[in-house]
């Protein structure tokens, strides 16, 4: 599971041919304004000569170049957003529309790599995977209540009001969820419904198995595989918005996996990066399982849903 050095630079000019993209429409919009208000043209003209002038003269050594420059152009700018009203198109009808506004489409923020490019980078690491395939069934428009016994549906619709919650609040909130429950019990379902409704809002979302996550960790920090790619997979462990680990229990498990284990916690509570654990495991084998340490972190910073259920994936309707 990685993306060579030459597919990473794929992505990259993907975001190049994005970004061009959007800047030519968005010339073509004003190009159309203009033929259609030629006042426009004649507004923008005295904007920019303004504005080089005022800059000529600071330049020149004048003091007050920039004085009027500020007043005078907002009194222009409203003549343009009147015209455009008039003529009934949108303020902003000009304006680049990037498909991230975040980063205007060039994959960083100040150095630092955007959400979108992580999300863009986790979907080409999992194109083969089937998270990807998963969350295109697995989400809240296709969640069946019914699969439920009646007994067990009280207990559902508060999983099920929880994970809405998490989502709504997910923006301007911390918080971290531990599934835990049988086989077949409805945890990956859920996890994938989140998953599929935060990266829908922008959101980095990460998926990885219990296994699949300590196998990659394993192979970089052991030096197996160490190129920038697999590196910016790995920082995704703790810089993406959201980290899944499925199935946790079902990886072997050794002192390794342990201190690698606290050390994902641990780092993304420092950053305040949310977590969704999910676990066939009870409350009682998890801390026989694993360090204190991280028991202790999950216990005291996750909040707990249990998924008590039979196999619902025996039921023809999920």
């Amino acid at each position: 599971m990685s993306v060579t050095e030459s597919q990473f630079k794929s992505l990259l000019d993907e975001y190049e041919k994005i970004r061009s993209k959007n800047l030519s429409e968005a010339r073509a919009r004003k190009a159309e304004l203009y033929a259609r208000i030629p006042p426009l043209k004649e507004i923008d003209d005295k904007i920019a000569d303004m504005s080089l002038n005022a800059a000529r003269r600071y330049i020149d050594g004048s003091d007050n170049a920039f004085d009027f420059l500020s007043s005078d152009i907002e009194i222009l700018s409203q003549k343009k957003k009147e015209l455009l009203r008039d003529y009934g198109f949108s303020e902003d009808y000009a304006a680049v529309r990037y498909n991230c506004s975040d980063c205007q489409d060039t994959g960083y923020i100040d150095g630092k790599r955007c959400h979108c490019l992580t999300q863009r980078l986790v979907n080409r690491l999992y194109a083969k995977s089937n998270i990807m395939e998963r969350v295109k069934t697995d989400n809240f428009q296709n969640f069946d209540m019914s699969v439920y016994t009646p007994e067990k549906r009280e207990s559902m619709h508060s999983v099920y009001n929880a994970a809405i919650n998490f989502i709504e609040t997910f923006a301007n909130s911390y918080h971290n969820m531990l599934f835990l429950g049988s086989v077949g019990s409805g945890k990956t379902y859920m996890s994938s419904c989140i998953a599929g409704e935060l990266m829908n809002r922008g959101f980095s979302v990460l998926y990885f198995t219990a296994f699949q996550l300590f196998e990659m960790i394993g192979n970089y920090v052991f030096g197996r595989n160490r190129d920038k790619v697999n590196s910016e997979l790995y920082e995704s462990v703790f810089d993406s918005d959201l980290l899944i680990i499925d199935d946790l229990g079902t990886e072997a498990h050794n002192s390794f996996v342990n201190t690698q284990l606290f050390y994902i916690l641990n780092e993304r509570d420092i950053r305040r990066n949310s977590t969704l654990i999910s676990s066939n495991l009870s409350l009682g084998s998890l801390q026989m399982t694993y360090s204190e340490r991280s028991t202790s972190r999950i216990l005291s910073g996750y909040d707990l849903y249990k998924f008590e259920s039979k196999d619902i994936r025996l039921s023809d309707r999920i």
